[in-house]
């Protein structure tokens, strides 16, 4: 395992480079081995109350590979380091912020994965956690395409009218490595929910955009935009049966 620096000066390319060809390719997972940190486990009750899960020992972070949630991974591209990780608040009502469900989890040490298929079970940072770019690592032995270029920079967004939408590009990058559509779309909208609309996201085969869910239609409406939203109206749409059909067509699927 090499520091994503420093395989980035052997190959004389920049870091975000790395990252946003392993976006875009399935046979290499960046980690992140973070120097402290601990996760704590916690269940909702049946009254929606987060409380401590039972018998659950704290998880460590420190010195562990964890794998990083690709949503989470396409907003480092463009991150300002360290990135933060608030650790869990609770007030006297026992109402929390600032955990998360497994699948909604930024990163993710190999010990989380007994609590899979576990609904009522969160996760919560025990103390403030702070990553930087020295954290993040990949196999030293990854063979980085120096001739691949991305297909985003072809695309005129500000122009009146956009020849190719990005989600287009988006799903022929999908079709092209083997992604379905449902698992393709739940991504797309797990990209808009980290992007809200204000943190440029790196879109697999596209490059960086704003993404937005319509808060009209949050499970079957996004948004997109190359600049930053700032009023409701702001952006294009993509509806859930436009993305279908835009797939079907791409994939030769009727």
């Amino acid at each position: 395992m090499l520091r994503i620096v420093d395989y980035a000066k052997r190959k004389d390319i920049e870091w975000y480079e790395v990252i946003r060809q392993a976006i875009n390719e399935a046979s290499v997972a960046p980690v992140v081995i973070l120097s402290q940190g601990e996760l704590r486990v916690y269940e909702l009750d049946e009254d929606e109350m987060i409380g401590d899960y039972p018998d659950a020992e704290p998880i460590p972070l420190a010195l562990v590979e964890s794998t990083l949630n690709p949503a989470f991974l396409a907003r480092l591209v463009h991150a300002r380091f360290p990135v933060i990780f608030k650790p869990v608040t609770k007030n006297i009502d026992g109402l929390a912020a600032d955990f998360y469900q497994l699948e909604d989890m930024p990163i993710k040490p190999p010990a989380v994965s007994k609590y899979e298929r576990l609904d009522r079970v969160w996760f919560g940072f025990s103390k403030q956690v702070s990553m930087t770019l020295d954290d993040l690592w990949i196999p030293d032995d990854y063979q980085f395409k120096t001739k691949e270029k991305s297909q985003h920079k072809s695309i005129d967004l500000t122009g009146k009218k956009k020849q190719t939408k990005p989600h287009t590009i988006y799903i022929a990058h999908q079709v092209q490595s083997g992604k379905s559509m449902l698992n393709s779309w739940q991504f797309f909208r797990r990209l808009a929910a980290e992007s809200r609309g204000s943190m440029t996201i790196e879109l697999p085969g596209f490059g960086p955009i704003y993404l937005k869910q319509n808060p009209k239609d949050i499970k079957y409406t996004l948004l997109y935009s190359d600049t930053v939203f700032k009023n409701p109206t702001d952006g294009e749409t993509v509806k859930k049966n436009s993305f279908d059909r835009a797939w079907r067509r791409i994939s030769g699927h009727k």
